[in-house]
């Protein structure tokens, strides 16, 4: 049997981690000359997606960590220049943070780099294919968190 034929008959589930440790590793190796760590590179891109002065809990959500390592990576973030810490305005025991210009340039970097990964991944997938799979994971995204909000609720 081909490593194809065995990945295929494992449970969905197994699949999926196994192709985001695969992801992930081929991401690590593309931005090696970048500087950035994995946990790094996911707050970075994470932040840009939330927007300016989201609330250093609001993050950790948002990434699905604890506090102690996010509160590590900020600290590396911030002493390379990335982003800056701030007190909300409203409740001085809320932390804000913002993205640098030095830290939107080096998202570019790594955007650019990402691209070209997903790119050579998917380039023998029929965009139709591609953009059933992108509804399908986002709808099992949807589940789980719906399942996670009721487990949450009990």
């Amino acid at each position: 049997m081909t490593e194809d034929e065995l990945f295929a008959r494992r449970p969905m589930g197994m699949r999926m981690a196994m192709v985001v440790r695969q992801w992930r590793a081929i991401i690590d190796a593309a931005i090696t000359g970048t500087g950035l760590t994995q946990s790094s590179w996911t707050v970075l891109m994470q932040l840009h997606q939330l927007g300016d002065n989201v609330s250093v809990s609001e993050l950790a959500e948002a990434q699905g960590i604890e506090l102690p390592p996010l509160m590590r990576t900020l600290t590396q973030l911030e002493k390379q220049g990335y982003l800056v810490r701030s007190t909300s305005p409203y409740d001085k025991r809320i932390r804000q943070l913002t993205l640098t210009t030095q830290g939107r340039s080096k998202l570019e970097e790594l955007n650019r780099v990402i691209e070209a990964c997903q790119h050579s991944v998917t380039c023998t997938i029929p965009e139709v294919e591609l953009a059933s799979f992108s509804a399908t994971l986002n709808q099992i995204a949807c589940n789980l968190r719906t399942i996670r909000e009721e487990d949450n609720q009990l």
